[in-house]
Parts: structure tokens; sequence; C-alpha cells
């Protein structure tokens, strides 16, 4: 289940990039503005995609930082 989640919110991030990034080959007629905007928005999606892809693997691990414990008390 953890997987369906990594994929549709990767996806969503992927497909806002791409429309970024299509926004801003179509917009920026610059060579040097173009890589100026177009680098910073590959690097952030690329950040993204790693963080997204490290608290995967954790949360597959069982130690994510979403990831907590029940304590079970038991009355004697």
């Amino acid at each position: 289940m953890i997987t369906l989640k990594f994929l549709s919110a990767w996806l969503k991030l992927a497909a806002v990039a791409a429309v970024a990034f299509v926004i801003e080959v179509a917009l920026i007629s610059s060579l040097w503005l173009g890589l100026l905007v177009i680098v910073p928005t590959v690097l952030l999606f690329l950040g993204l995609s790693a963080a997204m892809w490290r608290e995967w693997r954790s949360v597959r691990r069982g130690d994510g930082a979403y990831s907590y414990s029940y304590i079970r008390y038991e009355q004697e």
C-alpha cells in the first residue's frame, strides 16, 4: 500500500515539474535566463524525489518518520 501511495505522490510531483518545465521553455527565449530558471526547477524535483524515495525506503523497513509504536498496558 505504501508503494502505491509513493507512486501516486511521485507521479503528481513529476507532472507538476513537467508542466513547470514546459511553461519555462515556452516563456523564456534566452538560453542563459532559461538555464537560470530551469536548473533550480530540475534540482528541486530531484531533491524532492530523493527525499520521497528515502522516506519510502524507511517506511518499508519500519523506521520511517511517520511510524509509531503501540504500547500495550495490562492491568494486573
